[in-house]
Order: C-alpha cells, then sequence, then structure tokens
C-alpha cells in the first residue's frame, strides 16, 4: 500500500475512533470496511492517471510524417529533358556531298526552393558553343563533352507578373514565330534577366556579360523588348519592338574564341563595326476551320554598320491535327547581328546568307515527334563568294 493510502487509513482511524463508541471487534470490522472501500477507489484513480500520462507522452507512431515529406519532395523538385536524333544532308557548291548523324541530349533538375524563388540547373551534349548543343557522331567511338547549360535561379517579384532572372538561364525574348533571326533558340544568356507578362502586355530584358577579361574591356549585351498581344479579326496579333546594345564590340575579337562566322572584320581580325540592334516584330494566329494558321515577319537593322546591316524573316505556319507545316524566307546581310548567335543552321551557321526554309513535322504522342527540315539557301553573297547551300535535316524527338 502506498504512503498516500497510509496516510488516509490513519486519518479515518483517527476519526473514528474520536467519534464512534463501540466494542473493539466492532471498531476493527468498520476500520476495514472503510479501508477497503477507500483502497480500491485510489487505486481506481492512480491507474486512470497512469493511463493518460503514458497515452500523452508517449503517442502511437504513424506513417504520415513520411508520406508528408515524401510529398513535399516530389511537389518541389521536377526533372525534364529532351533527346533528339538526327540525319543530316549537305550539298554544298565545290564541296563534296557530306551525311552526317548528330545527337542533342538535354537534362534538366528545376526545384522550387521557395514559394516565389525556383533553382534549375541543366547538363546539355555538344561542345561550348553558344548556339547549339548538337553533337556529331563518329570519331572513333569515343566519348562525348557534356556541358553546363542552365544555372540559374528565378526570383517572382512583389510586382505583379515580373520575374528576375540570374545565373545562365533560358532566352526571356520572344521570337515571332520561333524566328533564330538574331539569337538561336539554343542560346542561353549569362547575367540578369527579366521578364513581365500581365494581361495582354509582355516585356524582356537583359543585362548579361558577353566577354569577360581581365587585361582589356568587357563587353556587354543591354537589351530591352516591349510588346503586345490584341484581338484582330479573328485571330490574335503579336507585335512588338526590340534594343540590343552590345557594349565595346567595335574593334575587339568576334566573340567566342575569335571566329566571326559571317561578321566582317578588319586585317587584324577584330569587328568591323559594332552591334546596335533595333528590331520590329509581328505573329498573327487564327483557326480556319480545323486549320490553326500562324503568319510572322522579323525585321533587325544594325545601327553601327554602315552597309550590309539589315536582316528579315517572313513566314507561314500551318497546323493540323498531328500535323504541322512551316515556311520562311529569310535575308540576313554581314553585319546585320552578331554571327555566333545567330541561327547555327540556316546557310551553314553565321550572317550573309538568305534563301528558304521549309518544315513539316508530325506528332506521334506527347513525347515523341518526327521532323524534316529543308535549307535552300544562297551564302557568302556580301564576301564576293557566292555559294549555293542545301541542307536537309530529318529528325525523332524525345521528351521526358
Amino acid at each position: 500500500m502506498g504512503a498516500g493510502v497510509k496516510s488516509i487509513v490513519v486519518v479515518c482511524a483517527l476519526a473514528m475512533g474520536a467519534t464512534v463508541h463501540a466494542s473493539e471487534a466492532e471498531l476493527i470490522e468498520v476500520l476495514q470496511d472503510q479501508i477497503r472501500v477507500l483502497t480500491e477507489r485510489i487505486v481506481a484513480l492512480e491507474n486512470k492517471g497512469s493511463v493518460a500520462t503514458s497515452t500523452y507522452l508517449e503517442p502511437q507512431p504513424t506513417s504520415a510524417p513520411a508520406a508528408t515529406a515524401t510529398s513535399s519532395w516530389s511537389n518541389r523538385i521536377k526533372l525534364k529533358g529532351d533527346f533528339r536524333y538526327r540525319h543530316e544532308a549537305f550539298n554544298i557548291d565545290d564541296q563534296r556531298d557530306r551525311h552526317r548523324h548528330r545527337l542533342r541530349a538535354r537534362t534538366a533538375i528545376v526545384a522550387q526552393a521557395t514559394d516565389t524563388v525556383e533553382v534549375g540547373f541543366g547538363l546539355a551534349s555538344g561542345g561550348s558553343s553558344p548556339n547549339s548543343t548538337n553533337q556529331s557522331l563518329g570519331n572513333g567511338f569515343s566519348s562525348k563533352d557534356l556541358v553546363l547549360d542552365l544555372a540559374y535561379a528565378t526570383w517572382t517579384t512583389p510586382v505583379r507578373g515580373l520575374d528576375v532572372s540570374a545565373g545562365k538561364f533560358k532566352n526571356p525574348v520572344h521570337r515571332a514565330g520561333g524566328t533564330a533571326l538574331i539569337f538561336d533558340g539554343d542560346v542561353t544568356p549569362e547575367g540578369i534577366g527579366l521578364q513581365y507578362q500581365r494581361n495582354n502586355l509582355f516585356a524582356a530584358g537583359l543585362l548579361t556579360w558577353i566577354d569577360e577579361s581581365s587585361g582589356d574591356d568587357d563587353s556587354f549585351l543591354f537589351a530591352a523588348q516591349f510588346g503586345r498581344e490584341q484581338k484582330l479579326g479573328d485571330g490574335e496579333l503579336i507585335a512588338g519592338l526590340s534594343y540590343f546594345n552590345f557594349v565595346d564590340a567595335r574593334g575587339e575579337a568576334p566573340f567566342f574564341h575569335g571566329i566571326p562566322v559571317g561578321n566582317r572584320v578588319n586585317p587584324d581580325g577584330t569587328y568591323l563595326s559594332g552591334f546596335e540592334l533595333v528590331e520590329g516584330f509581328a505573329e498573327y494566329a487564327l483557326t480556319i476551320n480545323d486549320y490553326e494558321v500562324s503568319l510572322f515577319a522579323d525585321y533587325v537593322h544594325n545601327l553601327e554598320a554602315d552597309d550590309f546591316a539589315t536582316g528579315y524573316t517572313v513566314g507561314a505556319k500551318v497546323k493540323h491535327d498531328q500535323w504541322q507545316f512551316g515556311y520562311a524566307y529569310q535575308d540576313l546581310e554581314a553585319d546585320a547581328v552578331v554571327g555566333i548567335l545567330t541561327d547555327s543552321d540556316f546557310g551553314g551557321g553565321g550572317t550573309d546568307a538568305k534563301g528558304h526554309i521549309l518544315q513539316a513535322s508530325y506528332t506521334l504522342s506527347n513525347s515523341i515527334g518526327l521532323q524534316g527540315t529543308l535549307f535552300l539557301n544562297d551564302r557568302n553573297m556580301d564576301f564576293g563568294t557566292e555559294q549555293d547551300f542545301k541542307r536537309l535535316m530529318l529528325d525523332v524527338s524525345f521528351k521526358y
């Protein structure tokens, strides 16, 4: 019997001894009855308190926390990528016909670090070329290069519709009809990028490094783009203006290992002109019966070039069910844009080329597609060594 029980028994005995006048045997019997009742009540109370305390201090384990953590991780982090296998055939004046196979593989991890910050990291095949992640096959089964394609953080600011990115990120600049007149689709700028979209207005900005050097002035790209989407008749019109200033380019060695890629250079191999570009673009999309039709035009002019300073693209796309067809005509003079950043396929890559682009694609599923592209171009006109250039590309692509 516990100390608490003994104390209660003593108290009860003294109280009853003082008030009850009976024989000693009767008194003992009464005390025993009282002790029995009190003991049963105390034991019941102690058992009840023990169970309650045990339940509170030692809750039964559940699998809920682990399930919540797993769900949170899968919701915050995504893995995505694509793989493309390509056959290419070339027919170029004064060169033998050529065939080659190429691949492109890209994988990126995108994480939602906070409610307002996204962090991305991506790898791609190919070498260090800024406008292509293609990798040609056929060098004795050698291992192929893998490069850093993306590494960025994007902040969704308190300003509604405004995102700010830092690092190496996807190009926020709108390209009408997907044209690569100024930037190839594989170009990923480096520095600071801004993107704004609200209602029917959109804008983009770039403050990026082009060439950093410890022994010479750095070259930067300052860019701003403004556009508007609006209903027009039965379709939707997207139109806008852009400004691109490649600071400290004139008189400098061509970007990316001194390769001009169509741009004119001085006798010492430096850029003949600077690059301060103004662009105007428009895209009109509408549906006719079951056909989705898109018409687009893009025009660029280099304010710092005395001649060979303009470029343009006009084209159309038609989509029906799983099929899509496209056509474009492009004319890009030697110093209209920076050669190493423009389309890597048209005219063999770079500037100083004009001609036709024909395309057809078929979507097998959400993740598999087929595409064929034919380039019928003339190149090197501004240098007086014009060549007829034909290129056929057949692709099969997989997305995940």
